[in-house]
């Protein structure tokens, strides 16, 4: 569970410095009678393209090597990361390949493989949890933010454009501290979707993009012969509590 956090803290924080960047701009939401209103008719566009996947470039971090592929549908209102991971260390060999799906009102983590040593230890378990409380409240804070004021607070300035991937999309920075306004962190936006992100020496760069092509249904759903585990995401950040101590 600690690594379902850690993954969706870098996920929350990868989306913080994208909505520095495109505060200003409104989003449209699911149009009334479609056939996903319930689910996500407060929840607006993420990108402003249909569907799309994107291929990042391998990365390299203390001798772990990790390569990562993006797929959206329904303008980024259902959305799959899927990661592998590969690591060798102190004798210990490993492969892992993760999947994070955001869909509607949940989102749901599971392993696709994990072989440590020759061994296959995959867990069948995925992880499945109510992001509604947090989407929520998310959005109240988003209509009392400033977005120019925001904007000012981050230090947020548009270097011009840079082609990545291909495409030519929007360069832009933001500061990481107020006292230290040289601790920056840089990333290139296309169509509101993160093409490349450049921060404390590390970089995530898209490799390729394929813009409004048909995402399989599969890649949105738990596979077959796994048990779904419903997890309360407020109870699992606040930790444990010490015996007698609130």
């Amino acid at each position: 569970m600690k690594s379902n956090l850690k993954r969706t803290a870098g996920l929350l924080l990868l989306s913080t410095l994208t909505l520095v960047s495109g505060c200003s701009k409104k989003s449209d939401s699911a149009k009334p009678g479609s056939s996903t209103e319930s689910a996500i008719s407060s929840t607006p566009k993420r990108y402003e393209l249909q569907s799309g996947i994107v291929y990042y470039e391998p990365m390299v971090i203390m001798g772990i090597k990790s390569v990562s592929t993006l797929y959206f549908d329904d303008y980024g209102r259902r959305e799959s990361r899927e990661s592998v991971t590969d690591s060798e260390i102190m004798g210990m060999k490993t492969h892992e390949k993760k999947v994070d799906i955001t869909d509607g009102d949940y989102m749901i983590s599971y392993e696709l493989e994990k072989v440590v040593n020759g061994k296959d230890e995959t867990s069948k378990v995925a992880t499945k949890t109510d992001i509604r409380k947090f989407r929520e409240m998310a959005m109240k804070m988003g209509k009392g933010i400033d977005a120019e004021q925001m904007k000012k607070d981050f230090d947020y300035r548009e270097e011009g454009s840079e082609v990545v991937a291909g495409v030519t999309g929007t360069k832009y920075s933001v500061s990481l501290s107020k006292e230290k306004n040289s601790q920056r962190a840089y990333g290139v936006l296309y169509k509101k979707i993160a093409l490349k992100t450049e921060m404390g020496g590390i970089m995530i760069k898209a490799a390729k993009i394929e813009e409004n092509v048909a995402v399989p249904a599969s890649k949105f759903e738990v596979p077959a012969g796994y048990t779904v585990r419903e997890s309360d995401l407020e109870k699992e950040m606040a930790g444990p509590r010490k015996n007698g101590n609130e």
